[in-house]
């Protein structure tokens, strides 16, 4: 059921094994940029990421990409408990997943996604892991976020973006039948709360009392709250390519301390491990040539969807060849010399193969 256990460094510092295989791939001292958005409370910046990018619209297929927000945001699996997203970025992979804690055992931590390598890595594999997916890197692009999405939702500015099925979070106005039940609950529970004030005025010191006590005589406690996370200022775009030639797009929010990091990468990526695409019968290379890709094909596969919940991305964005890699036997894409003119039909010769779904002619 899990897919690895692992320590996640940017976050946690303790690696469990439960009967489960952990992961071989250290992730987190091979990375070269590392850091997790926190899932905690009602508005987070993954909440507000996930929103502004699946909360609206439809699919290929008719389906309304908010379907995918319940799963997104949701805050446990089973017995573990969804912590927070970590992101992983080295010299020739990313990785990125789910923090989850158990709730049973206290300190059993564990890294729930993906690993996506890409390059030639020599691997003598025909097919990837579940977890692991050798796949070709085409184009990164670091791009700046809209000021809709960067912008942290706050009490003085709430996030009023709407989409069916959107669930009333705290903060949020909630729908008239709800208040008529408040208002009859407060009314028939005054009386307790008077009397319950009254015992506690008589004889227990208040609550400011307390706090005030104890900070005399210096306990050490946990902060009321933590430092405020850099914001959110820029989304990596990854064109990764398959071993039947499908170009999937992956895209992770970036925060504002990463930025020069990822930056960095993404050029030595661009000298060594870039190659181009060859789709819908011409070469794709230059980033604006994949901003223009990126409008026009009507189904493009979203990967970061796919690792975290496959079976809602093939609803949105079906494509047979890519189904295969998180059921565990998606083929290992590696470099080839061969030129387009000699592959045949491995190059789709139009953009209406890139929404096939069905398998390959005979």
């Amino acid at each position: 059921l899990f897919r690895s256990l692992s320590c996640p460094g940017a976050c946690f510092g303790f690696e469990a094994a439960m009967g489960v295989g952990s992961s071989e791939f250290n992730r987190s001292s091979q990375a070269q940029a590392s850091w997790c958005l926190k899932h905690e409370g009602a508005r987070t910046q993954w909440s507000n990421y996930v929103t502004a990018r699946y909360g609206m619209g439809y699919s290929v297929t008719g389906v309304a990409a908010s379907m995918a927000l319940p799963r997104l945001l949701r805050k446990r699996m089973q017995d573990w408990r969804v912590e927070s997203f970590s992101f992983h970025i080295g010299p020739d992979f990313i990785s990125y997943g789910r923090d989850l804690w158990s709730i049973s055992r206290e300190t059993s931590s564990m890294f729930y996604g993906v690993d996506i390598k890409v390059g030639d890595h020599g691997s003598g594999w025909f097919y990837c892991k579940s977890t692991e997916w050798q796949l070709q890197l085409h184009k990164a692009v670091l791009e700046p976020l809209s000021q809709s999405v960067a912008a942290e939702p706050t009490p003085s500015a709430p996030d009023d973006r709407r989409f069916p099925g959107r669930a009333y979070y705290l903060g949020d106005e909630p729908p008239p039948a709800a208040i008529e039940a408040n208002k009859r609950l407060q009314g028939a529970k005054k009386p307790e709360r008077e009397n319950a004030e009254a015992r506690a005025g008589a004889g227990e010191p208040s609550v400011e009392a307390k706090q005030s006590t104890s900070g005399q005589e210096g306990a050490s406690l946990p902060p009321t709250s933590e430092q405020d996370p850099p914001p959110l200022t820029h989304q990596l775009s990854l064109f990764l390519g398959n071993a039947d030639g499908h170009v999937g797009l992956l895209c992770v929010p970036v925060p504002s301390n990463q930025v020069e990091a990822v930056a960095g990468i993404i050029a030595n990526w661009s000298e060594r491990l870039e190659t181009p695409c060859f789709w819908a019968g011409r070469w794709w290379r230059s980033a604006e040539e994949f901003a223009q890709l990126r409008e026009e094909t009507v189904n493009l596969p979203d990967l970061l969807l796919l690792a975290l919940e496959p079976e809602m991305a093939m609803s949105l964005t079906p494509d047979w060849t890519w189904e295969k890699y998180p059921r565990g036997y998606g083929e290992v894409a590696k470099a080839s010399g061969e030129q387009p003119s000699d592959r045949g039909s491995g190059a789709p010769s139009s953009s209406s193969e890139a929404v096939s779904t069905g398998p390959p002619a005979a």
